[in-house]
């Protein structure tokens, strides 16, 4: 019985170590898909070997042994600036480059080199509070950018399933849990609080491959850049500078009849750039007259025909699947058709139904 909490590290160890294994399996064939995925596959591979190499405790001696065991720890610290890069390249496909990796790598890296040639207490607890300030650093900008992404995607499509990174916002504050545990263990070594470090991980990536798996890749400019120096307002043509759009650019009013009269909004796939061609003028001036003239988003406007279209529909008091009117509305989803219906008619669509009967 004084062994169980030792054994139940071991089998978490072993159990997170295969996790990661099967997972780069189950991603090895996907690699060339696209870049996320190599990332995807290459990021579970490290992990994969992170976990092969804690079963060095699994021999005598090794736990007590603070030369080694600090080695290990400063080694498993590597999942941070890795883990980084990963978070980078799904806000900002393209912007993470060899040199780049290199630079977010190299101070961790640094740590760990010196440390086996120079071994300080000193060393080992300067990396420990390194890699927190990077874990921090990792959730702020994470936070930053995918609204921005996020944003972006609402300015130019009418849809943001699978392209959302709201999972990602959900899920950076328990993955930065993970380093925070790993910190609390390494001041109050535990092997129980081993145990739940190796089962929390798994479950946090399990949901990462959940999402990232339905995830669409979409071309973002350069405003998504974690560190880019471009801001929003440049990359669009402020209303001061365009001329009067109802009295000199008919697109405003044609803009309303292609929706109006040829219902546009029930092309579920329907994105900025196909509406702007259909209307004659181009991204940036339909985007700007969207959110300086109309005060909406893209994904917005669409959206309230779609709700104004289901509305008729359930006015009619037939006995109609809300999934089938989602769909004959155009919305992607009955998830994205609710809260569209509840934030433009301040009431569900199955509420809506039932005053209806009423």
């Amino acid at each position: 019985m004084i062994r169980l909490p030792e054994n139940i590290a071991h089998f978490a160890n072993g159990m997170a170590f295969m996790f990661f294994v099967l997972l780069s399996i189950r991603l090895y064939e996907y690699r060339n898909h696209n870049r996320l995925m190599r990332f995807f596959f290459w990021e579970m591979l490290f992990f994969s070997f992170i976990e092969l190499s804690n079963m060095i405790y699994l021999i005598d001696g090794i736990w007590d042994n603070d030369y080694i065991s600090n080695i290990s720890l400063i080694f498993d610290s590597l999942t941070v600036p890795v883990s980084m890069i990963f978070m980078f390249e799904i806000i900002s496909p393209g912007w993470v480059t060899l040199r780049k990796m290199i630079f977010l790598l190299s101070p961790s890296i640094l740590f760990l080199i010196f440390y086996i040639i120079f071994p300080s207490w000193t060393l080992f607890y300067a990396n420990t509070i390194y890699s927190n300030i990077l874990g921090i650093i990792t959730v702020v900008i994470v936070f930053l950018a995918s609204s921005k992404y996020d944003n972006y995607i609402k300015k130019n499509f009418s849809y943001t399933e699978n392209m959302s990174l709201s999972w990602l916002r959900w899920i950076i504050t328990p993955l930065y849990l993970t380093l925070f545990v790993w910190t609390f263990i390494i001041w109050q070594p535990s092997w129980l609080g081993d145990a739940f470090y190796y089962l929390f991980t798994v479950i946090i990536w399990m949901f990462i491959y959940h999402f990232l798996w339905k995830h669409v890749i979409i071309d973002v400019p350069e405003l998504l850049n974690p560190f880019s120096k471009t801001k929003e307002e440049d990359l669009i043509i402020s209303v001061g500078d365009m001329m009067d759009y109802d009295n000199n650019h008919p697109f405003a009013q044609k803009l309303n009849n292609c929706m109006e009269n040829d219902r546009l909004f029930l092309n579920p796939k329907l994105s900025i750039a196909d509406l702007a061609a259909v209307v004659g003028t181009n991204r940036t001036y339909l985007s700007d007259y969207l959110n300086k003239q109309l005060h909406t988003t893209f994904y917005e406007y669409v959206n309230t025909f779609r709700v104004k279209k289901a509305c008729e529909l359930l006015d009619t008091g037939d006995n109609i699947n809300l999934e089938i009117i989602a769909e004959s509305c155009g919305f992607n989803s009955l998830s994205t058709f609710r809260r569209s219906f509840l934030k433009e008619i301040g009431t569900t669509p199955l509420q809506y139904k039932k005053s209806i009967r009423n």
